[in-house]
């Protein structure tokens, strides 16, 4: 969009009249993630993971708004007019079909090995900040006086913190869970990118097959949160 507006020398009206007259389109790929499993040891984590997407390609809908001109450029490159609500089978272009999602580190991954990486970064990633987190105290006000504690006197195990990916698996091999496979219950939804300058590596656990009946939370809100197993992490 941003080439064809500068045909029009960034003309956003001249743009405009030029394609809601032609009959381009938008096209999107929509659909869901089929997920594979292959073992490869006894331990929990012990399995390789491929994660595909079975997708189609539609036409969503017209390249502009014929309806409303757009004023500025952020209004021409989002494309708010999109209902997304036809998904009919005329206006499919391409599919089903099966492909890798994201990269291969994320499509195919071996969760043994990535548990190993994601255990390596984190210890990494508090190993640098090892020069603040010695200077770092915590300070605490009683009348008139106050004290300093170090907070590696208050938190000692702070460096030897284990990631919540790492503890899902260690809980699964240490509950009456161990009996199955963690994949025959559960897919991971794995993320690998950076986020300003900071890896961010972990994944979401995704159920494979959802309870039949309704859970019930009785008085209990469903936005509890259980806190982490130790101070500050």
């Amino acid at each position: 969009m941003e080439a064809e507006l500068a045909k029009d020398n960034g003309d956003i009206g001249a743009l405009w009249t030029r394609l809601r007259e032609s009959d381009l389109s938008i096209s999107e790929w929509h659909g869901n993630s089929v997920y594979a499993f292959a073992p490869t040891g006894s331990g929990a984590a012990d399995y390789v993971q491929i994660r595909l997407g079975r997708e189609v390609e539609w036409r969503a809908g017209p390249l502009v708004n014929p309806r409303s001109r757009p004023w500025g450029k952020d209004e021409l490159l989002d494309p708010s007019w999109i209902t997304h609500e036809d998904m009919s089978d005329d206006r499919v272009i391409a599919g089903p079909l099966y492909r890798m999602l994201g990269h291969a580190g994320s499509s195919v991954v071996h969760v043994r090995s990535f548990l190993t990486r994601r255990a390596r970064l984190e210890r990494e990633r508090r190993e640098a900040q090892r020069p603040e987190m010695e200077r770092r105290v915590v300070r605490e006000v009683t009348g008139r006086d106050t004290t300093e504690t170090p907070f590696l006197e208050l938190v000692p195990d702070w460096f030897e913190f284990v990631p919540r990916e790492n503890r899902f698996f260690q809980d699964w091999e240490e509950s009456s869970a161990s009996a199955g496979r963690v994949y025959a219950h559960w897919a991971l939804d794995i993320y690998d990118y950076d986020a300003k300058g900071t890896r961010e590596v972990g994944f979401v656990p995704r159920p494979l097959h959802l309870p039949e009946e309704r859970l019930i939370a009785g008085d209990a809100s469903v936005h509890i949160q259980s806190w982490p197993r130790k101070f500050g992490q």
